[in-house]
């Protein structure tokens, strides 16, 4: 985790369910470094993002309420330097509820707009322009899964182009999942023997980030003793 992917302590100073299971005591977001894998939604012609590492954090204020900061990592790479533009943050910011609802999600309803706007990339690996707003963002807060996945709705822009996802994320961001004997090829069954990841996730290798992301639409669990 580098200083200026996440950036996120700067920002703060300026699962199939069953009927057994109970949502955790108020909204816990773990860690700080999360994997998106994102399903686009409906017909678009842009290109597509797979996914990618996001940095959450999560933290009080003087009022009581807890709030939510979010940074892609794709806003860190366009600026490694991470120059704060006051006009258009890298990051979202919103309320995250301060109990979970019936279903066990912890949700911020409303979150501010992401972007950054730089020059073109000449190799062209990058966007000039991303614009990223966020909706919907449901933590599970259940006792399984005590802030360590999330499910979310997306409107990502870039130079131009959007596209709507629905957005699976999990806690740990960081597990690689290639094949050993074939670098560029997903192995599910380094997932789903890591010790790091929680024995009742269901997850699985996202063929394009190579990384360990939830096979399921969050809460994405396991049935019990399947693992």
């Amino acid at each position: 985790m580098t200083r200026h992917f996440l950036g996120l302590t700067t920002a703060a100073a300026l699962v199939a369910s069953c009927d057994t299971r109970q949502p955790a005591i108020g909204c816990p977001v773990q860690g700080v470094e999360w994997v998106a894998t994102y399903k686009p939604v409906g017909t678009n012609t842009c290109p597509e993002l797979p996914g990618e590492l996001l940095g959450l954090q999560a933290y009080p204020q003087p009022s009581g309420e807890q709030r939510l900061a979010l940074k892609p990592q794709t806003l860190n790479d366009m600026d490694p330097t991470d120059e704060l533009d006051p006009q258009h943050p890298p990051y979202s910011l919103g309320v995250l509820s301060a109990e979970a609802d019936a279903d066990g999600f912890c949700t911020v309803s409303s979150l501010s707009v992401a972007e950054k706007h730089v020059p073109e990339d000449p190799e062209q690996l990058l966007p000039a322009d991303a614009v990223y707003r966020w909706s919907n963002v449901r933590i599970v807060a259940l006792t399984e899964v005590p802030g360590t996945q999330l499910v979310a709705d997306l409107e990502y822009t870039a130079d131009g182009c959007t596209v709507l996802y629905e957005v699976w994320a999990m806690l740990p961001g960081d597990i690689a999942c290639a094949d050993e004997g074939a670098p560029e090829e997903p192995d599910d069954s380094i997932c789903q023997q890591s010790e790091r990841i929680p024995r009742g996730f269901a997850v699985t290798c996202d063929p394009s980030l190579l990384r360990c992301v939830p096979a399921q639409r969050p809460p994405s669990l396991l049935a019990t003793g399947s693992r």
